[in-house]
């Protein structure tokens, strides 16, 4: 039998299963890796991680969605920025700044590049013609 206090942990649960679905994903986790520096435009986010426009929005607004991001339409361009409730900037060198997704608390550590996808991951970009 569930009790008041089951179904709050559960909700709860379920909150932190949806921020932590929204940025379990390879091509997010290395646009929050660029956001922790500072927000940027939707087209600069694509060539930084090096994906379609489309894709990167897709994936903006998943993320969006689920709270992790906001953003501003500056004209004809939208500019993201990882939401202050969900981000705090790191205060050393070697840390751009702490996610908080509920209980879960994910650093991200400073390197001199994004990422990288390690070899034979699956990727969904298309191979480049010769």
């Amino acid at each position: 039998m569930f009790t008041g206090a089951d179904m709050t942990e559960y909700v709860e649960a379920r909150k932190v299963a949806e921020l932590l679905a929204a940025v379990a994903e390879p091509t997010r986790l290395r646009v929050l890796w660029q956001l922790a520096k500072g927000p940027e435009h939707v087209g600069r986010l694509a060539k930084l991680v090096g994906i379609r426009m489309v894709n990167m929005s897709h994936h903006l607004g998943v993320m969006r969605q689920a709270g992790v991001l906001e953003n501003d339409k500056e004209g004809r361009q939208v500019l993201y920025r990882l939401r202050p409730d969900v981000f705090t900037p790191g205060t050393t060198a070697d840390v751009l700044g702490v996610l908080t997704l509920g209980q879960f608390r994910i650093v991200l550590r400073a390197k001199p590049e994004a990422p990288p996808v390690p070899p034979g991951a699956k990727t969904r970009r298309k191979p480049a013609k010769k």
